[in-house]
C-alpha cells in the first residue's frame, strides 16, 4: 500500500467495519504524489469521492503535517461530511462555526452559502489553509460569480474540487475549474481559447485536451470498474383516480389553460399555474393549500377558480395514497417515499401513522439536528421515511432498498438524485426497487413515459447519465418544454402527440451528448 497513512487508517477501518475500494486508494495516491495535492476529483456519481477526499486529507497529514483544513459543501451535506470524516477518518470538523470559533478552529466544514457571506468570507480568506476541499464544485463553473471569486480568494496550499459533472455543456466551464486548481495549465482565458478551442463546444484536438486534463483531473467511470452495484428493479404503479379526483384534475387543467391564454399577451408570470398543475397530480391536499393562499389575491376570484376550490375541498381521500399504504404493507420492509410538496407529505404521514406504520418526515424547514434525528429513527426501525426534495442530495440510505416516487418532478435530474439515495456504493442488497406511482390519463403518465421509455432513466445505472441529464436540462429546459406542452395543448390527444415528439428529440439529444462527452473527457 503506497499511502503512508495506511497503517493507522487500516486499524481504524477494521474496527469500524469501513469498506473501501482499490480505485479510491489509488485516486488518493495520485492526487498526493502525481498531482501535488491540487486536483479535480471527477468520478461519476456514487463512486465515493468523499472517501477519496478523506484519504487525501489523511495522507497529506501523514506526509506533510498539514493541520488547517477547510471543507466547503452545499448546506444539506454539512452534517454528512462531518460524520464521514469523524467515523471513517477520525477527524473532527467544526460544523458551521461562527465568530471566534470560525477564527480559531483548525478543521472546519461549512456550507458554502454561509461561507461566502461578508463576515465569514473575510475571516476565511484572511486565514492561510493547508487544504481546501469544495464539494459540488460544478457550481464554480462560471468564473464571474460570487462563489467563484470567494474560492479564488482563499489562500490554499492544497486544493481539491469534487464534481461528477466538471463540464455540463460548455468547454469554458473546464477553464473555470482548472484555473482555480492549476492556473498554469491553460494560462489566461484568451490563451485557453487560442490554444484549445475551435468554439465553446469543440476542442481543436480532443486528445491534447485529455492529456492536459490528466495533469489535474481524475475521473473514474462505473463502466470501467468492476463494482458490486445492485441491479434496479422498476415497477410502474398505475391507478385510476377516484371519480371526484378525476373531476378535480380536469377542472384544474381547464382553469390553468384559460388563465394562461389570458395572461400570455401580457407576459404575466405562469409559475402559480404550473404549481397548481403539479400539485393536483400530487394530492388534493397540496392543491388546496395553494388555492387557499391565492384565494384573496387579485385575479383568482373567477368562477373557474371558485369551482376548483369547491371541488378541492370535497376531495379528502386520494387513490394514490391508498395505493402507497397497500404497497408499504406489501413490502414489509423500510421504504423511502419522495414527494415535492409539504402538504402531501403531511397527509401521507398522517395516513400511514393512522394505519399503524411508524413514519418519519424529512424536509427543508427542519434544523440539522431534527434531520439527523429523523435519519437515525429511520435507520433504527421506522418503516417509512417521507422526504421532500431537500433529501435528494443530503441522504445516504444504503440500508434501505426501496424508493417510491409518489409524485414525479418535471426535472429528470431530481428523479435520479432521489434514486441515488439508495442506489449507491455500500448498498448490500442484490437489487434496489424503484416504484413510480402515477395516475392514468394525466400529465403524470406522459412524464413517466418520457422518463421511462425515452430517457430510460429508471433502468440506467447512475453515472454518465448524471452528466448527460445536466446537459439535457440546461440546453433543452425540460421543465419549460413540459410546461409549454401542458399549457397550450388543446386536448389530451394533442398533448400525447406533442409529448411523443418531445421524447424523440430528447433521446436523440442524449446520444449526441454521450458521444461528445466521451470525446471531451474520455475515461479520465
Amino acid at each position: 500500500m503506497a499511502l503512508q497513512c495506511w497503517p493507522d487508517l487500516r486499524r481504524l477501518w477494521q474496527h469500524q467495519g469501513v469498506q473501501y475500494l482499490g480505485y479510491q486508494v489509488e485516486a488518493a495516491r495520485r492526487v498526493v504524489e502525481d498531482l501535488h495535492g491540487r486536483a479535480i476529483l471527477a468520478d461519476e456519481v456514487g463512486l465515493g469521492k468523499t472517501v477519496e477526499a478523506g484519504l487525501v486529507t489523511r495522507e497529506l497529514m501523514a506526509r506533510h503535517g498539514i493541520r488547517r483544513v477547510l471543507v466547503l459543501v452545499p448546506t444539506p451535506l454539512v452534517s454528512q461530511w462531518a460524520a464521514e470524516f469523524r467515523d471513517k477518518f477520525a477527524l473532527t470538523l467544526a460544523v458551521n462555526p461562527r465568530g471566534a470559533a470560525l477564527r480559531r478552529a483548525e478543521r472546519i466544514v461549512i456550507s458554502i452559502d454561509l461561507a461566502k457571506r461578508d463576515e465569514p468570507r473575510r475571516v476565511l480568506q484572511a486565514r492561510p489553509w493547508d487544504l481546501v476541499i469544495v464539494d459540488e464544485a460544478h457550481k464554480l463553473k462560471n468564473r464571474n460569480t460570487q462563489v467563484h471569486a470567494f474560492v479564488r480568494g482563499l489562500q490554499a496550499r492544497y486544493l481539491l474540487l469534487l464534481s461528477a459533472t466538471p463540464l455540463q455543456n460548455d468547454l469554458t466551464e473546464l477553464y473555470s475549474l482548472v484555473s482555480l486548481v492549476r492556473p498554469d495549465l491553460f494560462g489566461s482565458y484568451s490563451e485557453f481559447w487560442r490554444n484549445f478551442l475551435l468554439d465553446k463546444r469543440t476542442p481543436k484536438d480532443p486528445q491534447q485536451l485529455k492529456q492536459v486534463l490528466a495533469q489535474v483531473m481524475i475521473r473514474n467511470r462505473r463502466a470501467e470498474l468492476d463494482l458490486p452495484f445492485p441491479a434496479r428493479e422498476v415497477e410502474l404503479v398505475g391507478l385510476d383516480p377516484f371519480p371526484e379526483e378525476r373531476e378535480l384534475y380536469q377542472a384544474v387543467l381547464r382553469a390553468v389553460r384559460e388563465e394562461y391564454a389570458e395572461r400570455r399577451p401580457y407576459n404575466s408570470t405562469v409559475l402559480p399555474l404550473l404549481m397548481l398543475q403539479r400539485e393536483v397530480c400530487s394530492s388534493s391536499h397540496a392543491l388546496r393549500a395553494t388555492l387557499d393562499r391565492l384565494a384573496g389575491s387579485e385575479g383568482w376570484q373567477s368562477l373557474a377558480w371558485m369551482r376548483v376550490r369547491e371541488l378541492a375541498r370535497q376531495v379528502e381521500e386520494n387513490h394514490k395514497a391508498l395505493m402507497l399504504e397497500r404497497l408499504v404493507q406489501r413490502l414489509g420492509e423500510p421504504v423511502v417515499v419522495f414527494t415535492e410538496f409539504r402538504a402531501t407529505q403531511d397527509y401521507l404521514a398522517r395516513r400511514l401513522r393512522r394505519a399503524g406504520v411508524e413514519t418519519v418526515v424529512y424536509h427543508g424547514a427542519m434544523g440539522t439536528g431534527e434531520r439527523d434525528a429523523a435519519k437515525a429513527r429511520f435507520r433504527q426501525g421506522a418503516r417509512v421515511l417521507i422526504s421532500t426534495e431537500c433529501g435528494g442530495q443530503g441522504l445516504n440510505l444504503q440500508f434501505c432498498r426501496n424508493v417510491v416516487n409518489y409524485d414525479l418532478p418535471w426535472n429528470p435530474m431530481r428523479v435520479e438524485q432521489r434514486i441515488g439515495r439508495i442506489h449507491r456504493l455500500g448498498q448490500e442488497a442484490a437489487s434496489v426497487r424503484v416504484f413510480n406511482l402515477y395516475a392514468r390519463r394525466t400529465i403524470e403518465e406522459y412524464i413517466l413515459r418520457l422518463l421511462d421509455e425515452k430517457i430510460n432513466l429508471f433502468r440506467q445505472v447512475i453515472g454518465e447519465i448524471d452528466l448527460i441529464l445536466r446537459s439535457l436540462d440546461r440546453e433543452k429546459s425540460i421543465e419549460a418544454r413540459i410546461a409549454e406542452i401542458t399549457l397550450t395543448s388543446r386536448d389530451d390527444a394533442e398533448m400525447a402527440e406533442r409529448f411523443e415528439r418531445f421524447g424523440n428529440e430528447l433521446a436523440a439529444f442524449m446520444e449526441r451528448v454521450r458521444r461528445r462527452t466521451l470525446a471531451w473527457l474520455g475515461s479520465g
